[in-house]
């Protein structure tokens, strides 16, 4: 089963070319740096339960959160870091390193190119703790991956950034519930920072499209009430352009997210959805999610109603892989 949507709600006039760009707007897509206030989610979390864990509660997210400079092969955001938090953001994909081994600020990066995105980890975490401060029932999730050459140096420096931070940054490999979470910064861990709860890949996603969703759901949904965290990445390679695979992808995850919502049997066992240029809409349907119902076992929880696959239409030629 392979999810293809074509571009909905478009106006008569609107052309649809069978290439990797739509003249029209996108469901799910955002390019434009302004934020209407009126789509703020502040303090969205406030109604969840204080006993649902962490991995239990579809996250909208960001991946290469703070990418906002470097060209279209490098840029994967045009919000900044105040602006996804107050849109409802709370996991943010970040990368971080030195350039030299004497370089004490840990500096963050994209993944890819090596731009530094003027600011550092220092910064990042003040103004994250700043935001929860004010927004006492929200939680953050916080990955960091480290690159270049001095990596066991930039672990030991992002280390002692989280000692000087340590009431309010979680780095157990438990996943806490939100009665712990709340207020604080959750570390996970990566593949050279250990620090941090255990998490997994959902795997939904194959050459950029989502296949086997709800067989995959099914899977996941043991790591979920296990209190593992799970990430939806919707990552690119080194040449493909971000924002173009963008448009692709987050209208998939925007029509995904709408059919979860009404007919799924795994209702809000999505766990974090990591995406670049996400529009305010499509964060807020994620938001709209409940938490995963785990006490029916594996294929339990949701609505209980049949879960039909959604419908498929060919595939647009020249998607980017």
């Amino acid at each position: 089963e392979e999810f293809h949507f074509y571009l909905l709600n478009c106006s008569s006039d609107c052309q649809l070319f069978f290439s990797s760009v739509y003249l029209c707007s996108w469901l799910g897509f955002n390019e434009n740096p302004d934020l209407d206030p009126r789509s703020y989610n502040l303090d969205w979390m406030k109604s969840i339960p204080e006993e649902t864990p962490l991995s239990a509660i579809s996250i909208p997210g960001t991946h290469e959160s703070l990418t906002l400079y470097g060209g279209p092969l490098a840029i994967c955001q045009v919000w900044n870091l105040k602006q996804q938090l107050n849109v409802g953001v709370r996991y943010f994909d970040l990368h971080a390193g030195i350039w030299l081994p004497t370089q004490k600020n840990v500096y963050i990066r994209d993944s890819h190119w090596m731009f530094w995105q003027h600011t550092e980890l220092d910064n990042v975490i003040r103004d994250i703790l700043d935001f929860l401060r004010d927004h006492k029932s929200e939680t953050v999730i916080l990955k960091v991956t480290l690159h270049g050459l001095y990596k066991k140096q930039v672990a030991q420096l992002t280390k002692e950034l989280i000692d000087n931070f340590r009431n309010k940054i979680w780095t157990q490999t438990m996943t806490p519930n939100m009665k712990v979470a709340r207020g604080n910064i959750v570390f996970l861990q990566t593949d050279v920072f250990h620090a941090g709860t255990e998490n997994h890949d959902s795997h939904f996603f194959e050459r950029n499209r989502l296949k086997n969703v709800e067989e995959r759901l099914k899977q996941i949904k043991s790591h979920i009430c296990e209190h593992h965290i799970v990430v939806t990445e919707t990552s690119t390679s080194l040449f493909n352009n971000p924002k173009i695979l963008a448009r692709n992808v987050n209208e998939q995850l925007y029509d995904f997210v709408d059919w979860h919502k009404k007919i799924s049997k795994n209702y809000g066992c999505l766990g974090v959805i990591s995406m670049n240029f996400p529009s305010a809409q499509l964060i807020k349907n994620i938001i709209q999610l409940k938490p995963c119902e785990c006490g029916q076992g594996p294929e339990g929880g949701g609505s209980g109603k049949d879960s039909p696959e959604p419908p498929t239409t060919p595939e647009p030629a020249g998607e980017p892989t």
